[in-house]
């Protein structure tokens, strides 16, 4: 009998010190680890006011929880030195950023890498968002829409068209074409009904970030599965 292969990555840091998501990455590297992956936040999880050394090792002084890079210009920065270590981003979004830049940054990050790079996207979250008046309203549908535009500028040469309730593109182009990593993968964000249609309809894979029994997952997959028939 025979089992699926397991491969597994590793969470680099994008938080500063710049010297810690770098010697992160050399640990996969030494580990042949299969990935490794940034997040895209503007404020983190950690509340401000628990933010000290009696409640975390990882409050140095002076530091707030809410430091990230920008998970575009930390993968370029990453990309000559992964080897063949997968980058990834776990994961983005299409509200703050329009899906014609995020298909344009992965890519040009595939003519930095050996391998191809990993776009994980979701709907998005509040705290990302709303702070800085951008609207969370209906996020599955804009993402929809977004995955649709992202495949369009992976496989067009030339101008495209595009119609859609969130999204409209006259005669756009982006011509930047894979590069020697390859076309870049798309892995979904999801647990609900909807999203996990997405995953199986537009994605080359999933990002479950949420934790869940085998029987829960395993009702999950069926969805996507079913959704890619």
């Amino acid at each position: 009998m025979s089992h699926p292969r397991v491969a597994i990555g590793l969470g680099l840091g994008t938080s500063p010190p710049i010297w810690q998501t770098r010697a992160l990455l050399r640990l996969a590297r030494v580990m042949r680890l299969h990935s490794a992956w940034t997040v895209d936040h503007f404020l983190g999880f950690f509340p401000q006011q628990i933010w000290n050394r009696d409640f975390t090792w990882m409050a140095r002084p002076g530091s707030s929880p809410h430091e990230y890079f920008d998970y575009q210009v930390l993968l370029g920065h990453l990309a000559s030195r992964a080897g063949n270590v997968r980058l990834g981003v776990g994961v983005t979004e299409a509200l703050r950023r329009h899906p014609v830049l995020i298909a344009q940054t992965f890519l040009s990050l595939s003519h930095l890498t050996k391998q191809p790079p990993i776009l994980g996207i979701g709907a998005g979250e509040r705290e990302n968002l709303e702070p800085y008046g951008i609207s969370f309203e209906q996020p599955v549908g804009h993402l929809e829409e977004a995955l649709q535009i992202i495949r369009l500028c992976f496989r067009s040469r030339g101008p495209f068209d595009f119609s859609g309730k969130h999204y409209q593109l006259d005669g756009a182009v982006m011509d930047v074409q894979p590069g020697r990593g390859g076309v870049p993968e798309i892995w979904i964000g999801a647990h609900g009904p909807k999203m996990l249609r997405l995953v199986g309809t537009y994605g080359d894979g999933w990002y479950p970030s949420v934790p869940m029994t085998p029987d829960d997952y395993g009702t999950r997959l069926a969805t996507i599965r079913s959704s890619a028939e």
